[in-house]
């Protein structure tokens, strides 16, 4: 998610966080607009739905961290999503506990593919097939993995780098994290779609997060 390809202080490619949550994001129709608001316990293919909101990158209301920017809602998901998986993990025996958060974060808007590179358009093909994959990485906290997600979307770090050389343009990342919390462990892969490009006229994302058992297909 190119929060803008070259501006690195919030979010150029971020589809973001300061958390989470993988399995392929379908791929989003150019025209597609996902509806605000929140909504929980909706069930698909075992997933739990626990949240959806939409998200703001423009800068300054990230760097204010006010509460529709993406930092901000992403944070506030995440530990949502972690409070509800300690309740769903306590209900059953231990030896079925084996629960993940999903995180996923993709643009609402994207330009016609008429407007669309050539690259951008490939890579939408091919990455919704077999996407670009990160980890598994692990943390000790939040903060932690909040602070390594960061620095993927920006686009720095060993991963990040590795990202934008992997999806460059103006193609736009659509990204899953999947997340085993063990405790104050946590476990984090991170599958990406990069692909079409979003429509820089608007800067909302799509924020959700889900419950869902390993044993399901995450999407």
């Amino acid at each position: 998610m190119m929060l803008s390809h070259k501006v690195s202080i919030i979010w150029p490619k971020l589809c973001v966080l300061a958390f989470f949550v993988s399995s392929i994001v379908s791929c989003a129709d150019e025209n597609s607009m996902p509806g605000n608001g929140q909504s929980s316990a909706q069930t698909v293919c075992g997933e739990t739905i626990i949240a959806t909101e939409r998200g703001s990158v423009g800068i300054v209301k990230n760097l204010a961290e006010s509460k529709d920017s993406i930092r901000a809602i992403a944070d506030k998901q995440l530990r949502e999503a972690l409070e509800a998986e300690k309740s769903d993990q306590s209900s059953v025996p231990l030896k079925a506990r084996d629960t993940q958060i999903i995180y996923r974060v993709k643009p609402i808007k994207f330009l016609p593919k008429t407007e669309q590179n050539q690259i951008c358009l490939q890579l939408e093909e091919t990455t919704s097939v077999t996407p670009l994959k990160f980890g598994p990485n692990q943390f000790t906290s939040v903060t932690g993995l909040n602070d390594w997600i960061m620095s993927l979307t920006r686009g720095n770090g060993e991963d990040g780098k590795l990202l934008y050389k992997q999806c460059g343009s103006n193609c736009s990342p659509r990204y899953t994290f999947s997340i085993d919390a063990k405790e104050s462990n946590y476990v984090v892969n991170t599958e990406v779609l990069c692909g079409l490009a979003r429509d820089t006229s608007s800067d909302l994302y799509e924020l959700s997060t889900a419950l869902v058992g390993q044993s399901c297909p995450s999407d």
